[in-house]
């Protein structure tokens, strides 16, 4: 991920190259009015199906809560499109002064005291006045961070490296969820590693160096300033809910759960310091309840202007807005592996073959991921991926370790299991969703391997069970209830941490671990702890690269595709361009044409 400074210094780059698509994608700048001059006022308005999943910024941690807070909150760095790339995406200094560096006193030499300085004069739309933000609602935000009724989903990001943090949450993770008690335990707590210096400052310490510390700063809003208003409310509770304050350049005006929001200008925000958000319209209005299908029928009349964030555009939609070209239409990427096939390494089935290696390989060698690649759209909604990371995160072309063909090749296959010591085959069980595209998915997968000499059982399970009940459920995936399973992931940012660490490190396997089919290799484990140890961007990259040499050729699991996302808006929509952070056009940068 690259990062730029508020001058536009870019301190550390890594290129984030598109995946390589045979079909015609449209542009990232969705149409010919998007370089042109900016209009001002109107309404742009918004469909989708689904409410936010937290509106609290302590907690929220998915593409409508970040789409809306995009308009609602200032935040210490953002994230923007990259320069020339609709996958890529840049960190600049949104709130903060600059992008801590060594060379600008920001970062200490040992690498583990990042200072940030705030601008003046940014304020919140309090209730009984403006108020100018300063640093101590940043320390404020860390401390919400992990408290017992909405903690942030993302936090071990934070607890694994900023110092006394995980100590804190412990302590947090036994109040009474109650509005005073949280009040006295946040007012009576301190965290070592995060210090207002002065009303400007801010000074985070971590445990030991980390090359993508600024990435974990701007994740998502978990670190904007929070006002301390927010004390008087539990986290998340429907009352914060209607309070919420901004610092942005928009506030809400009205919103009614699961239905609508309404935002208006924020009369407290100032341009010229927000070098993030133009602001362009003078409100935004976001209905819910709606399908896919119906939105892009109102998309196209020109009825709504953009996808709720929980929304794109349906894959039956796609072939025929590429064949004609329609600059409406954008498909970008956000690091997306969806699908993969966990392989469950501590199964007892089939005495334990899960855990042998060449049993692995031989799954990776029997899929036919183009076929999968079909069941998605096409080549231009997913890229076969033969390898575990996705481009836009290891900023190199796809490696193919193993050499496997994106058809498969059931023969070779066949081969992998006689030399295993099953020449009559491997008995697997294959989990899967009732949802599609996973059953379409699954069903053809279901012939590839038994063409390749396995003996296929199919198990299908709801959409919240498939997670839950089994994949992270430490007992049952150790009583061999599933072997292999067509899993998804997106990741929070795109670096190695957050895909390999929570995914593929063993040591950290336990009930509810990512890591679902518990695979462990000690040479894995040595270049994930080198590369986060790793002072700069460039020499962390070499280490997940070689990490994910590993995996693949250990057959960690089965990478499947890296999909794309297909994203709409209409023609009354002027400078859109696709923010991976948010899976769809920035509400603060587009404008209204008529």
């Amino acid at each position: 991920m690259r990062h730029r400074s508020r001058v536009g210094l870019a301190v550390t780059a890594i290129a984030l190259p598109a995946l390589l698509l045979t079909a015609c994608t449209p542009p990232a700048d969705g149409g010919g009015d998007a370089g042109g001059d900016a209009a001002t006022g109107g309404t742009l308005k918004l469909a989708g199906n689904s409410d936010v999943l937290y509106l609290d910024p302590a907690a929220s941690y998915s593409a409508p809560d970040y789409q809306i807070h995009r308009a609602l909150t200032r935040t210490l760095f953002a994230q923007i499109p990259g320069q020339g790339d609709s996958d890529a995406t840049e960190i600049v200094p949104d709130l903060a002064l600059e992008i801590p560096t060594r060379e600008n006193g920001g970062i200490s030499e040992d690498g583990t005291v990042y200072t940030v300085e705030l601008q003046e004069g940014v304020e919140f739309d309090a209730p009984d006045g403006a108020r100018e933000i300063v640093a101590d609602d940043v320390v404020l935000a860390a401390k919400r961070i992990c408290n017992p009724v909405a903690p942030s989903n993302a936090l071990s990001y934070f607890t694994d490296t900023i110092v006394g943090l995980a100590d804190y949450c412990t302590g947090f993770s036994t109040v009474e969820p109650t509005v005073e008690a949280i009040r006295a335990y946040v007012e009576g707590n301190d965290i070592a590693g995060v210090q207002a210096i002065d009303e400007r400052t801010v000074q985070f310490t971590i445990t030991q160096p980390a090359a993508d510390f600024i990435d974990i700063m701007a994740l998502g809003v978990f670190l904007a300033p929070q006002p301390v208003e927010y004390l008087d409310y539990l986290p998340d509770s429907p009352e914060l809910r209607q309070n919420i304050i901004s610092s942005g350049p928009y506030r809400i005006t009205s919103y009614t759960p699961d239905q609508s929001y309404s935002l208006e200008r924020n009369p407290v925000w100032k341009a010229d310091l927000d070098p993030v958000r133009e602001a362009n319209v003078d409100a935004i209005e976001i209905a819910m309840g709606q399908d896919a299908a119906a939105v892009q029928q109102q998309l196209e009349a020109g009825t709504v202007d953009m996808q709720w964030a929980d929304t794109v555009t349906p894959t039956a939609s796609v072939p025929a807005l590429l064949a004609s070209n329609d600059e409406r239409l954008v498909i970008g990427g956000d690091g997306a592996i969806r699908p993969y096939v966990v392989i469950n390494t501590l199964s007892p089935n089939a005495d334990g073959a899960f855990g042998n290696t060449e049993v692995r390989q031989a799954l990776n060698f029997a899929v036919d991921r183009s076929a999968v690649q079909q069941i998605l759209g096409g080549p231009g909604l997913a890229a076969v991926a033969t390898q575990i990371l996705p481009p836009e995160v290891l900023g190199d072309p796809q490696a193919n370790v193993l050499d496997v063909p994106e058809g498969g090749d059931p023969e070779v296959a066949k081969q992998m299991l006689a030399d295993a010591g099953y020449p009559d085959g491997v008995p697997v069980r294959l989990l899967y969703r009732e949802t599609e595209p996973y059953a379409s998915i699954a069903a053809a997968m279901q012939q590839d391997l038994q063409a390749a000499g396995f003996q296929v059982e199919m198990k299908v399970t709801t959409q919240n069970a498939f997670y839950s009940e089994f994949l992270l459920n430490q007992d049952i995936t150790e009583a061999g209830e599933w072997d292999i399973a067509i899993a998804a992931w997106s990741a929070d940012y795109f670096g190695g941490r957050p895909y390999l660490v929570p995914m593929l490190d063993g040591r950290g396997y336990a009930a509810g671990s990512p890591n679902f089919g518990g695979w462990n290799n000690d040479e894995f484990n040595s270049l994930v702890d080198q590369a986060l140890a790793a002072e700069t961007p460039e020499e962390a990259n070499d280490f997940w690269i070689a990490a994910d040499a590993v995996a693949t050729e250990d057959a960690a699991w089965i990478p499947i595709t890296f999909a794309r996302t297909p994203v709409f808006h209409s023609s009354r929509v002027g400078g859109f361009e696709y923010l991976a952070w948010t899976k769809n056009g920035d509400v603060t940068n587009v404008w209204i044409t008529g």
